[in-house]
């Protein structure tokens, strides 16, 4: 998961380090922060990192987009940050989670349909300075875009243990 900053970026998270991170009795007590101890503006969260890729894991976890859903719901109402969803396919799986999903949007969290290339934090513009900038293709608007944020999660593939 190099190439989306892992371990070489501060604030680049695991979904299970930010699950940690909200939890009360966690290292920051259930607040997001960011590495340096302030609120985040913006966050990214990256769906299916090593799953649904032959290179990886070939299979869906499908558990990954409702936690992931789940952060977007708690990092709006613990920080008001912007959320983005970068996602290949929504897979609601379940009593009420697409209403769930529909909620979100609702509440203004931004989905975007497509494919993470990479992490970086190569700023092009002023708007980009200091952030760590995800590079995805937008397959709804058949598209490359830059989304400049404070945070990046990583919804990782899950594995079973026989």
């Amino acid at each position: 998961i190099t190439q989306y900053g892992y371990g070489r970026y501060d604030n680049v998270l695991t979904a299970l380090q930010f699950e940690r991170m909200c939890n009360a009795s966690g290292p920051t007590a259930g607040n997001i922060v960011l590495k340096d101890g302030s609120m985040p503006k913006s966050v990214a969260i990256i769906h299916c990192v090593g799953s649904r890729d032959k290179n990886y894991h070939e299979y869906c976890s499908r558990v990954c987009c409702m936690y992931a859903l789940k952060y977007s719901h708690l990092i709006k109402e613990k920080t008001g940050a912007e959320v983005y969803q970068m996602y290949i396919d929504m897979r609601c799986f379940g009593k009420g989670y697409e209403e769930f999903y529909e909620r979100l949007s609702d509440e203004g969290v931004n989905f975007i349909r497509g494919k993470v290339a990479q992490v970086t934090v190569r700023a092009m513009n002023d708007e980009e300075k200091g952030k760590l900038i995800v590079v995805a293709e937008d397959t709804l608007l058949g598209t490359m875009i830059r989304v400049p944020v404070d945070m990046v999660i990583l919804a990782t593939a899950l594995e079973s243990q026989v």
